[in-house]
């Protein structure tokens, strides 16, 4: 009976002077990395974000130019909303950036169709049936907004580096400078007539600069995710859907508006010496599939001169 109180005595003096086990570094660094990784539980969440995208969109089903005009500035701004309500630091600069592009460019399409004569969205009369045959349209336009605010999930969720906050402050400023060159285009044509050719300011040294930099600022963003995304195999879909953001919208304002605008300046302004100038310093940034700008042909004679405005020998 003596020994087994001995023993127990003894086992109770060691328990109470045994020494925690130590804790290593990477033991101390595990809670904090813990928390870190839950961050996206409440980032917004992919049914969110579908509505965000396609609710504006969905104005394509009054008017179908409404899809690509306020429906892409008004996606854009709500899916930034959502970020911006519960992110911090740089992920809150990024949303900002893409908030700003998309009321910037919903206030400026507002501003232009209500104080000049360019209306490019005209109202037609559509059935019921006929509206409905334009969703397939609005599901793709929607998936690509969806996708341009894909980036804003990595760097909320990834590291903030200063190459990522670099990265979003170089596409906010191009954000920035596309919208000084819509508000510079706008100003002049007012002052000069909806015929005047702008070689000012930004289009002094780029023909398109608002499709230039908005491209830039796209690319920059899905830059700033890239590099946020660390360990790359944990954003492999936001990773993907921000590629496919970023290349979409590139296809589309480098292949369509860009290159469209090139044509139809060339056919406006091809025979003014202003233009041929214009053209020789300017770059007009990047396009695919763009015209080649050919100088016009010099008319030589008077004879000629009837040939180019007329028929070369005219009826008495």
């Amino acid at each position: 009976m003596l020994r087994l109180a001995t023993l127990a005595a003894s086992a109770a003096l060691v328990h109470s002077f045994a020494v925690p086990p130590l804790r290593t570094p990477s033991a101390r660094a595990a809670k904090p990395t813990t928390v870190t990784n839950a961050a996206p539980v409440l980032l917004p969440t992919v049914p969110e974000l579908a509505l965000a995208a396609g609710v504006p969109t969905a104005l394509g089903l009054w008017r179908t130019g409404f899809a690509v005009s306020y429906g892409y500035g008004g996606a854009i701004a709500a899916s930034a909303y959502l970020y911006l309500q519960k992110t911090s630091g740089v992920a809150k600069l990024h949303a900002t950036a893409l908030a700003f592009y998309g009321i910037r460019l919903c206030a400026y399409l507002l501003l232009r169709g209500a104080t000049t004569d360019m209306k490019p969205i005209k109202s037609k009369s559509a059935s019921v049936a006929d509206r409905l045959k334009r969703l397939p349209l609005l599901a793709g336009c929607a998936a690509l907004y969806a996708f341009l605010a894909a980036p804003l999930r990595v760097t909320a969720a990834g590291r903030a580096t200063d190459a990522v906050e670099l990265l979003v402050k170089a596409s906010f400023v191009s954000f920035g400078v596309a919208a000084v060159a819509d508000a510079w285009k706008y100003v002049a044509k007012q002052l000069n007539g909806k015929d005047h050719l702008v070689t000012g300011g930004p289009f002094f040294f780029f023909r398109h600069p608002n499709y230039t930099f908005e491209v830039l600022g796209w690319l920059l963003s899905f830059a700033a995710a890239t590099s946020a995304a660390a360990p790359v195999s944990k954003h492999v879909p936001a990773l993907a859907c921000s590629a496919l953001g970023a290349f979409g919208i590139y296809g589309v304002l480098a292949g369509e508006a860009a290159s469209g605008l090139e044509k139809k300046q060339r056919e406006k302004y091809g025979d003014s010496p202003e233009y041929e100038k214009w053209v020789a310093r300017t770059w007009a940034g990047p396009m695919l599939g763009a015209p080649k700008v050919m100088p016009p042909r010099r008319v030589t004679d008077a004879f000629e001169r009837v040939a180019w405005s007329g028929p070369a020998f005219p009826k008495k």
